[in-house]
């Protein structure tokens, strides 16, 4: 759900870059070491680009501070919602919260 929620959050996030697949070349990195040896379900690593985007908004520009700083955001973003799915009797909150969020989705996450 969390990669789901993060496309259609955040512009520098592209579903059909991910791989869920654990591939032999990839059984001593940290996401399936935690999933295999801790039993941690969903275990996920982000990565970013030095070599700039080829998809999606930022298409053709290097990745900047202002870009990561955008994803942190959304990140953050994806994080409540997913919470709020996955629990949503316990997770009562107030509404000046989910506006705030809402604020912050429609802004972009622009960070000053």
């Amino acid at each position: 759900a969390l990669p789901k929620i993060l496309s259609q959050t955040a512009p520098a996030f592209c579903m059909g870059s991910c791989s869920f697949v654990v591939e032999k070349s990839k059984e001593s990195t940290a996401r399936v070491v935690v999933w295999r040896e801790i039993g941690v379900q969903r275990s996920y690593t982000m990565e970013s680009t030095l070599c700039g985007c080829d998809q999606g908004k930022y298409k053709g520009l290097q990745i900047g501070t202002r870009e990561l700083e955008e994803m942190g955001a959304k990140f953050c973003v994806a994080l409540l919602r997913l919470k709020r799915i996955a629990s949503p009797l316990e997770y009562n909150l107030p509404s000046s919260l989910l506006d705030f969020e809402n604020e912050l989705i429609e802004s972009g996450c622009k960070v000053t």
